[in-house]
């Protein structure tokens, strides 16, 4: 932590490249996007290698999504320390979609098969710019419009913004 008590994001991302690299034999290829929790207390990170999710204190990784199951990542977003993460690809080799979808990756659901714990998909025909998820909202951006659906359970959209 900083003296004004934020967290040094840059130290952070130093720590996420170097286990990177550790955990898996090759050079990091890159952090595409890093986001906090509602409360602060854990993070994740989109990277070209999947997905890495940290709790803040203690400075520890709580668990990961390996390229192999997600491929690379442009974003991703948690909902509060909840197994529910919303996904969205990008970078050299993502597997599921590319930048105009956002996946909902469900941790706790049971299967084999990475497919089988996307529970939700979103579909746009513009490159989705950001996402962020409440505990009964989803707002997803792209560049000329804003989206707001019902969250998790049934989802439809609520409002649409130009």
């Amino acid at each position: 932590m900083g003296q004004d008590g934020c967290v040094d994001t840059s130290y952070l991302i130093h720590i996420i490249e170097e286990q990177s690299c550790t955990m898996t034999q090759q050079p990091l290829r890159g952090v595409t996007s890093l986001r906090f929790n509602q409360d602060q207390s854990c993070f994740c990170c989109a990277m070209e290698t999947g997905v890495r999710i940290y709790n803040v204190e203690p400075l520890m990784e709580k668990g990961h999504l390996d390229h192999e199951q997600v491929g690379s990542m442009g974003l991703v977003e948690m909902l509060h320390r909840s197994n529910l993460l919303a996904l969205v690809g990008g970078g050299s080799s993502p597997k599921f979609s590319e930048i105009s979808a956002v996946l909902i990756w469900d941790d706790a659901r049971e299967g084999k098969d990475s497919k089988e714990k996307l529970v939700l998909e979103f579909t746009f025909t513009k490159p989705v710019l950001s996402v962020r998820m409440r505990h009964d909202k989803i707002v997803i951006v792209l560049k000329n419009r804003i989206y707001v659906y019902s969250f998790p359970d049934n989802p439809r959209k609520l409002f649409e913004f130009d």
